[in-house]
């Protein structure tokens, strides 16, 4: 071999690792692409959940009141979320002059570590983002490895098109910046929606996509969906798709959220009950939280008041449906004094040197996973009450 055929071989393989080290160098710098949507508008759950993903401890995260034309309400409840969350409220206001502004849209937003798109008209939502380069900063944003988040018109935004309530007289699709490769309908248990969301799919006039109910939301990563969560076993997200003519509306599982100070799974005992009042009122002391739980009822709303036949009979008929017990110092009696009203109610105890001592009662949700949910995030404050009230421990 030539000296010159083995300097062009050398090279070549040098050219050759070189492109394969660059490529792997890019790769390696290439950042995730993440967007969260749901169905409703911004919540303190969802809000935490952002917070999570950006892995920071105070993360900056910026809010868009846009679709509702800066609405302060809305403004203050972010705050509210903020306070709670105890990090910064950012807001990005583009209904504003620039006598209004020391910093450009593009300053605010690719100096946040996520950013949400709050609910209202998504249509001139959109138009005002065009209108002002928004649209292309929050691309920007996104390959930056910023997460792009929001519900209702906040969620529709990121796809192809969405169900929306943007123009006058009915429903319509509306488009969105085509982020994200599919259909979207948020508000998906409300039923208008989701005749015209299934409608649309079915006669091919929108691509397969997720539809979400108000309290449930889709986190997609580099464009696929990878995880479903929710803040109630009511509230679902769907894959919506055509199959031979037909629509199917695919319902995932997703994993429920709850409060940073929830008790955790397994730290509690459910016990299930299914009687009545009057099944229980040979009850005298208050051993046991059921127990208590009965003589509450009688001494408040029997016997103190004196009920009327009618009044005694519904009070007679509460059905106690579980019992929760966190380390026999905590226990929540669900019961369906409320059902017709409110939903599930959920009456407090606390074992104060072996008496069960009520702490009140609340309104545990509209279904007994929902009341194990609130116990479950409760648990610990009312503890913390019941040991400064009854000065017991």
């Amino acid at each position: 071999m030539k000296h010159t055929q083995i300097i062009y071989i050398v090279c070549l393989m040098l050219c050759i690792v070189g492109i394969g080290s660059s490529m792997a160098q890019t790769k390696a710098h290439k950042q995730d692409e993440t967007i969260f949507v749901w169905g409703g508008d911004i919540n303190l759950k969802f809000t935490q959940y952002i917070a999570d993903l950006t892995k920071k401890e105070k993360p900056k995260i910026c809010y868009l009141p846009t679709a509702s034309a800066d609405n302060s309400d809305n403004i203050k409840y972010w705050g509210s979320i903020c306070n709670k969350l105890k990090i910064d409220t950012l807001v990005l206001k583009v209904w504003v002059s620039s006598s209004e502004k020391n910093q450009s849209f593009e300053e605010i937003l690719l100096h946040s570590d996520a950013i949400v798109v709050g609910g209202g008209n998504t249509l001139n939502m959109l138009g005002i983002w065009k209108a002002q380069g928004i649209d292309q900063i929050l691309r920007k944003a996104l390959k930056r490895g910023i997460i792009l988040a929001g519900g209702s018109a906040g969620s529709i935004c990121w796809f192809q098109e969405g169900v929306s309530d943007s123009r006058p007289v009915s429903l319509s699709m509306v488009k969105g910046l085509g982020i994200l490769p599919y259909s979207n309908c948020p508000h998906y248990s409300e039923q208008a929606r989701k005749n015209l969301y299934q409608n649309m799919i079915r006669t091919k006039k929108t691509s397969s996509g997720y539809a979400c109910d108000e309290l449930a939301g889709v986190l997609f990563r580099n464009r696929k969906a990878i995880e479903f969560v929710s803040q109630s076993d009511r509230q679902n997200s769907y894959f919506v798709y055509a199959k031979k003519g037909r629509i199917e509306s695919e319902r995932m599982k997703s994993k429920i959220l709850l409060a940073k100070d929830a008790l955790p799974e397994g730290s509690y005992n459910a016990f299930t009950v299914k009687k009545k009042i009057a099944d229980l009122l040979n009850t005298n002391d208050q051993s046991s939280p059921l127990n208590a739980y009965v003589l509450e009822i009688k001494n408040l709303r029997l016997n103190k008041n004196k009920a009327s036949e009618s009044a005694t009979n519904k009070i007679l008929s509460i059905n106690i449906e579980t019992v929760f017990v966190y380390n026999n110092k905590l226990a929540g009696v669900v019961n369906d004094a409320y059902l017709d009203s409110f939903g599930y109610g959920i009456w407090y105890f606390y074992n104060c040197d072996g008496i069960w001592t009520s702490m009140g009662e609340d309104i545990g949700g509209e279904t007994i996973s929902d009341s194990e949910i609130t116990f479950r995030e409760k648990a610990k404050r009312i503890i913390e009450r019941a040991k400064e009230k009854l000065n017991c421990h």
